[in-house]
């Protein structure tokens, strides 16, 4: 492809000579794009594929699917799949994550006897589906729809809509062997017949300029070389890596336009020690000091931002649903302060991010374990491994966590997320939390303190098996609560190392009621009043060496503030409606109706 690329800036180098006025812009054309990155081709000798301009993957064909390999390339930029009549067998794997991560719309045919295995084994891995058509009434058996290697298939459940028949082998099948129940289900007409898809062009990628060029079949880049900043504009996904890679050591600044929902395009070039195929969408801009993120953004891919050397904060678009694995391993951001409660995060997201010194973790969506290396080792759940810089972490939520075997599904739990940081100091934990899992705190011989808010934790290793306990921390927590009767039986507590917290639940309930509160038909004065007391509680609240006396104290203070507030008197518009002693017109000796 370079070879090509070099006689293309050949021609393009003659051709601006012949156009030596300037008139026009002349731009070295790449043809090499079609065939590095095809969006029509063939599935062995039965079936044909194609991507048409909307991102929907279209396969055609008799009998049994035999490949995936032809459109793997433009993962990113499919959003929906519709398998036509005809195809009796999917292929192995054909739409897992793998593949095909971020479609949101699956269409089965009638004529489908199998799935074979065509989806990936647990549905965290499909963050953006939503239906799942099946036209066919004659399936009887799809115990192989996943790969039956991991134990945990969480379809039931999971939001995803099958559309199936009633009555139907597909339904029954569905039933027994995924568990699906009628929240899972929604019935076709039983006339319904599966529509046709209208676009069957395959999409024409642009070809490659001086500064611009393809990186999805609906994006594009451009580069400008003064300001050191590599901008993307367009729709769907920066899926292809090849071109705009050429900048790589150069660009200082990328620029994300809304309309991109998909960051991932992993070339699978090795970078870096024990990182042997692991290369995501900007892994080698070594000089990238910043990204601006759209608001449009979904989908942030495997190590997409790994060893580039972004600093200060991570800002991150409400949109995001999804962070995997490896996605800012080994860069320099200082701060989060955009995660919630809507993203899946995957394994390594976070590690050896070490100039990260203060992180607040919202209750996250949940977290995954894969089985790829982020960082020098296996990563399995280590969000934040390894962070070497990280002093103090605020847990305000735990997480559902997927893992393989016998891991499961956990319901508002911690898996080992911050093993490795071994400047971890204080770890502050708000609201419900059930589970800690082993090595969850492992090897942060730094610990000192560690307050429980939460008073609901069921289950945790024994000691120092969760919990590092080299540095004799702290443990401050609930008295009576369920949580300190874990951590003693667990053989946490001791009476030199216990610390009750004070019961701040009326205060909480205190501010919320106070924060409702309208305060525009208040005198300014009585305001005033209740706004510092309401200021002075938060305060208290997020102060973790309050007392008992002292979180009292500010309950007392702003529901007196409350209790205070003094209503504004309503000011006459016409002071002769309101005053009876002011006179009006006809008492006016002077006025013409006086006699």
């Amino acid at each position: 492809m370079k070879l090509k690329r070099i006689l293309s800036l050949l021609v393009a180098t003659t051709m601006a000579v012949t156009a030596f006025t300037g008139a026009m812009s002349v731009y070295a054309v790449d043809d090499t794009v079609k065939e590095d990155y095809p969006t029509s081709g063939t599935d062995g000798d039965n079936a044909s594929w194609l991507i048409n301009s909307d991102g929907v993957l279209v396969i055609s064909g008799k009998g049994e699917m035999s490949s995936a390999k032809g459109y793997s390339k433009l993962n990113g930029d499919i959003n929906e799949i519709v398998v036509e009549d005809g195809i009796t067998s999917a292929y192995r794997n054909a739409f897992s994550s793998a593949n095909t991560s971020y479609i949101s719309k699956i269409t089965f045919p009638p004529s489908l006897t199998k799935f074979n295995s065509c989806l990936d084994y647990t549905t965290d891995h499909y963050p953006n589906l939503k239906d799942v058509y099946v036209y066919s009434k004659i399936i009887s058996d799809v115990s192989d729809l996943y790969s039956s290697m991991y134990g945990i298939i969480p379809w039931a459940g999971s939001g995803i809509i099958w559309h199936i028949y009633k009555g139907s082998a597909t339904e029954i099948s569905l039933k027994t062997d995924l568990h699906l129940t009628d929240e899972d289900i929604v019935y076709l007409e039983d006339n319904a017949e599966m529509p046709s898809v209208e676009n069957k062009i395959p999409v024409e990628l642009e070809s490659v300029g001086e500064t611009i060029g393809p990186s999805g079949i609906s994006s594009e880049y451009e580069w400008n070389e003064k300001s050191k900043t590599l901008t993307f504009s367009g729709m769907g996904g920066i899926t292809i890596a090849d071109y705009y890679k050429d900048y790589a050591e150069k660009t200082e600044h990328v620029v994300i336009n809304s309309g991109i929902t998909i960051i991932d395009a992993n070339t699978g070039i090795g970078v870096g020690p024990g990182h042997a195929t692991l290369s995501g969408t900007f892994t080698g801009f070594s000089a990238l000091k910043d990204v601006q993120f759209p608001d449009t953004l979904k989908v942030i891919g495997d190590f997409s931002f790994m060893f580039c050397p972004l600093e200060g904060e991570l800002d991150l678009p409400d949109s995001l649903t999804y962070i995997k694995s490896g996605a800012f391993s080994n860069t320099n951001i200082a701060s989060i302060n955009s995660l919630n409660e809507r993203m899946t995060i995957q394994n390594g997201a976070f590690d050896y991010c070490s100039s990260l010194k203060e992180l607040t973790l919202p209750k996250i969506k949940q977290f995954v374990m894969g089985s790829s290396m982020s960082g020098n080792q296996p990563s399995d759940y280590k969000i934040f491994a390894n962070c070497i810089s990280l002093e103090k972490v605020i847990i305000e939520g735990g997480s559902h966590y997927v893992g393989t075997g016998s891991d499961g599904i956990v319901q508002n739990g911690i898996p080992q997320i911050f093993v490795g940081c071994i400047a971890l100091k204080t770890v502050i934990i708000k609201n419900s939390l059930e589970y800690i899992s082993p090595k969850a705190f492992g090897a942060c011989p730094s610990l000192t303190d560690l307050y429980f808010y939460n008073t609901d934790l069921g289950t945790i290793a024994s000691e120092g098996a969760s919990i590092d306990t080299t540095s004799n921390p702290t443990f401050h927590v609930v008295k009576g609560s369920q949580t300190e009767d874990t951590l003693f039986k667990a053989r946490y507590l001791t009476a030199d190392n216990t610390v009750y917290l004070p019961d701040t639940t009326a205060l909480e309930t205190a501010i919320t009621e106070a924060e409702a509160i309208e305060t525009d038909k208040f005198t300014d004065e009585s305001v005033t009043k209740f706004t510092e007391a309401l200021e002075s509680a938060k305060a208290t609240l997020e102060n973790y060496d309050a007392t008992q006396d002292e979180v009292d104290s500010a309950v007392k203070a702003i529901n007196d503030a409350k209790n205070a507030l003094e209503e504004k008197k309503d000011e006459p518009s016409n002071p002769s409606e309101s005053d009876p002693s002011t006179p009006s017109d006809s008492s006016d000796p002077t006025s013409p109706s006086n006699p």
